[in-house]
């Protein structure tokens, strides 16, 4: 960077600042990394998405999602059952599809079954609180060939703090924390020019996303007040935020216009972002499914049903800088130390809550996509968690950090006879008599072996991308043969 550059950088400095409220998240001052290609044509019905990859939809379920309480081991063995499972949460277990309870894990293959709340099926007849988003949630997932379950998964640098595990799962190993995020790792390995469009409907930004190579995200917080982080629907009328927008584009566009320094271009590029989103959610969207938000059913005020609803508004617009992939964060409380609660909406319905979310308002997303038949077969959700929780309950009726987890992979074609993934349950199951760290399940599948299924047979990566540039230290050499190879 010369002397000029440098100057100039300084000068624009508050109006980067300024550009950051309409969404830029990653800046730095670099004049010789690589300018972004231009955009490709908009695409068109039933045309692929970019380079033929499927889109890629990050779901973390941050906080520690009790898998064992989602995914429930009711016959893996008698000793996990009668010794372990149901003799440690005396008052926490799910009971077993053959139980004589009224409400009760659904049976997947004999050996596990998924709580009644990820399973609501209003067609059933016997669905507590229900809701027009009762279509089966991810049981119907499973059943049409559209889940893939992975049991006893987790990190190696799994730790008893969530900031830790997470900064580790985020950034794909605690070794890889000046490398910036997984994510924008797996879209420089690929190729994708750093305005390609990777969103995080969320407030925050995603830490998968972080990238110190140059490539920018976008946050939507919430699709109908896109704009400048100031810009509320609660605090001023329509004619006046659109005002002060305009007032403050005059300000900083022309000082985006004066050369072609990397600056320069990363300006231009974001306003071209935030007028391409913003013309999106500017036309009324009316989704396909209906997705679950009263906070009568959900927990964390209908952020993740709008999050996947605006990731499926995004995607089905057909931009012309098309959607390449989306990190999602699910809160509401799955950090569940007490009153965590089972199966109970007319007592203590936290669970029953948290599941409902991530259960019913994954199926919608689905259902919502797969209306669009050139998204059949080409999206991809991963949802994780930093950790599982510990075997036992704890005297506060609630579970403390544990270890290993279930990991869900959710494709897109299996119901049209053309499917993305091989829907099933994987993973080996170490019983529960072999515990883990902190009294956790025992991990036996790295979470990163997973994600690289998913990338070598759905996003053409290759073994060496992923051990050199995605999840450099790990040594990947094949999947669980989840996602079905191209």
């Amino acid at each position: 960077m010369n002397r000029r550059d440098f100057l100039k950088g300084c000068a624009g400095f508050a109006a980067v600042a300024a550009v950051r409220g309409f969404g830029l998240t990653n800046l730095i001052f670099d004049s010789q990394l690589p300018k972004s290609a231009h955009a490709a044509r908009p695409l068109a019905p039933n045309d692929p998405p970019p380079n033929n990859r499927d889109l890629l939809v990050l779901v973390f379920v941050r906080g520690g999602l009790d898998g064992l309480n989602l995914v429930v081991p009711f016959n893996t063995s008698d000793k996990d059952r009668r010794q372990y499972y149901d003799v440690l949460r005396p008052n926490m277990h799910i009971p077993a599809p053959n139980s004589t309870a009224t409400r009760k894990a659904i049976d997947l293959d004999g050996r596990f079954g998924l709580h009644p709340d990820a399973a609501r099926d209003a067609s059933s007849g016997d669905v507590p609180n229900p809701h027009a988003s009762d279509t089966g949630g991810l049981y119907a997932l499973y059943r049409r060939g559209d889940l893939a379950i992975v049991n006893a998964a987790g990190s190696p640098d799994v730790t008893g703090s969530h900031f830790d595990t997470e900064l580790y799962v985020d950034m794909g190993g605690k070794n890889n924390l000046a490398s910036g995020g997984w994510l924008s790792r797996y879209l420089d390995a690929i190729g994708e020019p750093n305005d390609a469009l990777a969103v995080a409907p969320q407030w925050n930004p995603a830490p998968s996303l972080i990238s110190p190579t140059g490539r920018s995200s976008i946050n939507v917080p919430d699709p109908r007040d896109f704009g400048p982080h100031w810009r509320t629907r609660t605090w001023m009328p329509d004619a006046t935020r659109q005002a002060l927008v305009q007032a403050q584009r005059s300000l900083l566009e022309p000082m985006f216009q004066r050369g072609s320094a990397f600056i320069e271009s990363v300006g231009q590029s974001a306003f071209q972002a935030y007028d391409a989103l913003a013309s999106v959610f500017a036309t009324t969207y009316t989704p396909a499914a209906n997705y679950v938000n009263a906070s009568s059913h959900v927990p964390d005020y209908g952020n993740f049903a709008r999050s996947l609803q605006a990731v499926a508004q995004i995607a089905k617009a057909s931009l012309s800088n098309p959607l390449r992939v989306a990190a999602i964060d699910v809160g509401g409380g799955y950090d569940t130390h007490d009153n965590q609660g089972t199966v109970d909406w007319n007592g203590n319905n936290r669970f029953p809550r948290l599941i409902t979310n991530l259960a019913n308002n994954l199926k919608a997303f689905c259902d919502d996509m797969n209306t669009d038949l050139q998204w059949r077969g080409r999206y991809v959700i991963i949802v994780l968690s930093e950790f599982g929780r510990v075997l036992y309950q704890n005297d506060s009726a609630g579970t403390d950090h544990g270890s290993g987890n279930v990991m869900l992979v959710i494709g897109s074609g299996g119901q049209y006879g053309t499917p993305n993934i091989n829907a099933g349950i994987y993973g080996e199951w170490p019983g529960l008599s072999h515990f883990g760290y902190n009294d956790g399940l025992k991990i036996t599948t790295d979470y990163r072996r997973v994600i690289a299924d998913v990338l070598t047979a759905r996003m053409g990566v290759s073994q060496s991308q992923i051990n050199n540039t995605i999840f450099p230290g790990f040594n990947f050499s094949g999947g669980l043969g989840i996602a079905v190879q191209r």
